[in-house]
């Protein structure tokens, strides 16, 4: 099984042109997404909404060590939708492999 970290630094990487046109290159392969994500949890919960324009669940975000400058929020929603908008994947391996990602940089505290 193949390795995915992300930095910081990957997170500002997202150009203009891939937030117009999307992009798969933060996307976690999906031989190394986690079971979790596959079968659906609340971080994937939070992508589907985001995919299908439905309400955010509620709750809380709390960014992880070393992802907890003010710019990064921004770039994350940046990495997010790029990759939403990407046709590449299959929707099952854009919204856990998102999941993921997210789950990476932040834990989530919802309601």
């Amino acid at each position: 099984m193949t390795e995915y970290t992300l930095s910081r630094q990957s997170l500002d990487t997202i150009t203009d042109v891939e937030m117009a046109f999307g992009t798969t290159k933060l996307l976690p392969p999906y031989g190394v997404v986690p079971k979790p994500f596959k079968h659906g949890n609340g971080y994937t919960r939070l992508i589907d909404c985001l995919f299908s324009g439905q309400p955010l669940p509620g709750g809380e975000i709390l960014f992880r060590q070393g992802f907890e400058d003010p710019a990064a929020p921004a770039a994350l929603n940046r990495v997010v939708i790029a990759h939403l908008r990407s046709y590449e994947p299959k929707h099952e391996h854009k919204i856990a492999g998102l999941g993921y990602l997210v789950s990476l940089v932040c834990e989530l505290n919802l309601s």
